[in-house]
């Protein structure tokens, strides 16, 4: 018979209704762990036990106190089972804890379970009867309302053979684990061994654990390697979800891993202290859950304070009521979209209600803003597709890299590279840059260049290109979307992208109207000074001395028509005259800077940029203090 792993039992049921009786008659092994709960009688913590299957494989079992002092660590039990035994003392029948262990796993979305009635030996038929039809009733409304009945006796034996039948016909219908993704195992234990470190123990709900891995203790921030793997006493190299497993970790304090901490692959999920959730508000709840009331949160074996914003801005969720809300901790948890949660009162600590994480590292919102709900409601659809549609539209022009999607998702690369790829194929995102952005924002961006682009034409009509500082500026887009989304442009023939800028494609620097009136005058007034040629700042005053002054000079100087010598902005024909003029004096012989001021009638702070604009240029050549014109 394969000892594989095939299921997590957990118990539920009021105190001294016989749980860990009942597991003691079914498997052998007593879950009380501690020497003050065998004294007692009274299960405090998690106990843990196994039971072999007829069908093949085994089933792990965590039992969990039933008193309500000891509530929490109740939940850290029952999250993340399989399939769970409500225990109910055929003698009693059902009492509050009851009541409220049966609240919780409807709230945590067990739908998978066996009722089994112990203490048969202590009641008659018609007692029986009775406790039959209470459990009923108590189960219609959940998850459970079809739940099988076993009668048993753990003193007796009776109904011990009827009750492992139907846990090996339960495995059978119970949800297959997903074993390829990256492994997940919250720890409700931690503790040291000497001469072997650091142990922590779990339910591993997803993936694998091997002996030599690499692994990640979240929201800590550790990381570590896995010594050993131990499942139920047998030490393994390899072990695949669900079980129940020790894990001897390389090199870890044991004071810095507790119980809540999730161990995980690296960098396979987020943790966070913002949650976007679906919060359902019990019908027994006593009152309203205020706005921002404070609450107890439990998710998986982890548990903290926080509030809860309802985002629609209502002032109060009334009993029996659901809405979407933003749940702010005092602490960050690590969780995955579609983990289930309850909520816990602070007075007096009783269970209110729970609901489902919808997005698990949000931003903050802001309440009573009908889009950020609408938002936050599309996320209910737990499609992977419309999951990753709605993470990267809420995320807006910044977007989300492929490793932030999977983190968010928790799939494998292969499973979010095809819900991407099935994404960007509808439309819904748009890769720019590094990351993707949702399809109308990427073509909200696209819009906004082009308007840009076309705003800075009409304000700087002689510029030919945008400056990508200036572009960046104006759309306040992030530098490698700006980049991406130009390049996609100019592919398509709307842009070109030139000298550290863009402009649009039909876009041609040209003198029309008043600013080519504008530039006839300072051209006229530039070449009339001849040698004396005005400084930047004069031909700048010349040209309007306005904003569009500048653009308007570089244009000129572009054209031709102007150009820079030193300091000084000379007509091009006043140039094309010095040359000449210094043809006619000094072809075939040397001359200084001296006969060439002569020959020009000019002073020296002109001549000498202006000969060595001319050297630069290849109009002469110099050798020590003399020039040459160049044949």
């Amino acid at each position: 018979m394969s000892n594989l792993p095939r299921l997590i039992i957990g118990t539920a049921g009021h105190v001294d209704h016989g749980k860990t009786e009942l597991i003691r008659a079914l498997t052998g092994i007593n879950a009380d762990r501690w020497r003050e709960e065998q004294e007692r009688g009274m299960t405090i913590d998690l106990g843990f036990a196994y039971l072999d299957l007829p069908g093949g494989g085994r089933a792990a079992i965590v039992d969990v106190p039933g008193h309500e002092r000891f509530i929490h660590n109740m939940l850290a039990g029952a999250t993340g089972i399989d399939l769970v035994l409500l225990v109910v003392a055929a003698d009693e029948g059902v009492m509050p804890q009851t009541r409220e262990h049966v609240a919780i796993l409807d709230l945590l979305g067990v739908s998978e379970g066996i009722v089994v009635l112990t203490k048969a030996d202590r009641a008659d038929a018609d007692m029986i009867e009775i406790v039959r039809e209470d459990v009923r009733d108590l189960l219609a409304t959940t998850g459970l309302a079809d739940a099988p009945q076993v009668v048993t006796s753990a003193r007796t034996g009776e109904g011990m053979d009827d009750l492992v039948r139907a846990v090996d016909e339960a495995a059978g219908r119970v949800r297959a684990h997903d074993v390829d993704g990256p492994a997940r195992m919250p720890i409700d234990r931690s503790f040291t061994i000497g001469g072997h470190g650091t142990v922590v123990t779990g339910s591993l709900l997803r993936g694998r654990l091997r002996v030599g891995q690499q692994v990640a203790i979240i929201p800590a921030g550790l990381e570590t390697r896995v010594r050993r793997l131990e499942v139920h006493g047998d030490f393994v190299d390899e072990i695949a979800a669900p079980a129940r497993v020790g894990a001897n970790l390389a090199d870890v304090p044991r004071d810095s891993i507790h119980r809540g901490d999730q161990l995980v692959e690296p960098a396979s999920m987020p943790a966070s202290w913002l949650l976007d959730v679906e919060l359902r508000l019990l019908p027994t709840a006593k009152r309203p859950l205020r706005q921002r009331a404070p609450i107890f949160v439990h998710m998986l074996t982890a548990e903290a304070s926080g509030r809860a914003a309802l985002l629609d801005g209502r002032d109060a969720l009334a009993p029996g009521e659901t809405a979407v809300a933003q749940v702010r901790l005092d602490r960050r948890v690590a969780c995955a979209a579609g983990d289930r949660f309850v909520v816990r009162a602070y007075s007096p600590p009783t269970t209110i209600g729970g609901g489902v994480v919808l997005d698990p590292a949000p931003r903050r919102h802001r309440t009573g803003r009908v889009e950020i709900v609408e938002a936050v409601e599309a996320m209910r659809s737990g499609s992977p597709l419309r999951m990753v549609e709605e993470m990267v539209r809420q995320r807006g022009r910044a977007g989300a890299t492929t490793d932030e999607v999977r983190l968010h998702l928790q799939l494998t690369a292969e499973q979010v590279d095809e819900v991407i790829r099935q994404a960007a194929e509808a439309g819904a995102i748009a890769w720019i840059g590094d990351r993707w952005v949702a399809g109308e924002e990427h073509g909200r961006l696209t819009g906004l260049i082009a308007d840009a682009l076309a705003d800075y034409h009409r304000r700087q009509p002689l510029r030919l290109v945008m400056p990508m500082r200036d572009l960046q500026a104006a759309t306040n887009a992030p530098l490698a979307a700006l980049q991406a989304i130009v390049r996609a442009m100019a592919e398509a023939g709307r842009v070109v992208a030139d000298k550290g800028g863009a402009r649009l494609a039909d876009h041609a620097p040209s003198l029309c109207g008043e600013i080519g009136k504008l530039a006839e005058k300072a051209m006229a007034t530039i070449r009339a000074a001849g040698m004396d040629a005005p400084d930047r700042a004069a031909a700048l005053q010349a040209l309007g001395g306005d904003e569009g002054a500048p653009g308007l000079l570089d244009y000129l100087l572009a054209q031709g028509d102007l150009v820079a010598v030193g300091d000084h902005i000379y007509a091009a024909e006043a140039l094309a005259e010095a040359q000449d003029i210094l043809r006619r004096h000094f072809t075939g012989r040397a001359f200084t800077v001296a006969v060439a001021r002569d020959a020009l009638a000019s002073t020296r702070k002109y001549i000498v940029p202006l000969l060595e604009h001319f050297d630069r240029t290849g109009f002469t050549t110099r050798r020590g203090d003399e020039r040459r014109l160049r044949e």
